[in-house]
């Protein structure tokens, strides 16, 4: 025997009885018989429902109501499965509130004077706390005890500073001032020559213009 449905699925009717669908939980009651439809149905096709089981849908469709789509469970296993469901339709609510209204109110305040001086204390105070690690130095390989703040992958600004020139990470290309030849230099440095003898001759060049200049100067006065 199969379940009819009327009245756009609010009613169902199996064996001869009417069952209303209850629009707060979902569930078809015959409020007469005080009977719930899905098990009417589990008992007309397999028998009385032991004390202490529920009639669990399988596919979590209330209306859907057919014998196949029904299964025997202990109470205690049918209401975790039911409280896991409760607990992400909450959780989806939760999450859902926070980044509407929760998260744009919070950022405003991180980003208020107020907060950013509660940021600040609180960082000291976690600081004031925090026990030294051990690490090891990326550049000259020695052992070094530092509170896990920031980076801690050199022992000293030497060392940071080594590591960068040979890993060539802040290296640019220019172009000799005096040969036309392109070199690799670091940005950081003021070089305009790429080597010792084109270095020397620039020397020598401003060394002439500058007395070139001062010539003039004394010339002209």
């Amino acid at each position: 025997m199969e379940v009819q449905y009327f009245e756009n699925g609010d009613l169902a009717i199996f064996n001869g009885h009417k069952y209303r669908r209850d629009k707060h939980t979902g569930y078809y009651l015959n409020s007469a018989r005080r009977e719930r439809l899905h098990r009417a149905v589990w008992e007309y096709h397999k028998g009385k429902i032991p004390e202490g089981f529920h009639i669990h849908h399988i596919d979590e469709d209330k209306s859907n109501n057919e014998i196949m789509n029904l299964a025997l469970l202990p109470g205690r296993v049918h209401a975790y499965l039911h409280g896991k469901e409760h607990d992400l339709y909450h959780h989806e609510e939760i999450v859902k509130n926070l980044v509407q209204h929760a998260a744009p109110k919070s950022k405003t305040w991180h980003h208020s004077k107020a907060g950013r001086e509660w940021h600040s204390e609180h960082a000291k105070e976690s600081a004031a706390h925090m026990e030294k690690r051990e690490y090891v130095c990326q550049n000259c390989g020695k052992h070094f005890f530092k509170k896990p703040l920031g980076e801690n992958k050199f022992c000293s600004n030497a060392c940071r500073s080594a590591y960068r020139r040979k890993s060539g990470v802040d290296d640019e290309t220019r172009t000799c001032i005096i040969c036309g030849k392109q070199f690799t230099t670091n940005k950081y440095t003021k070089s305009v020559t790429c080597s010792a003898s084109c270095r020397d001759k620039y020397s020598w060049r401003y060394i002439r213009q500058a007395n070139r200049q001062g010539k003039c100067l004394q010339h002209g006065g």
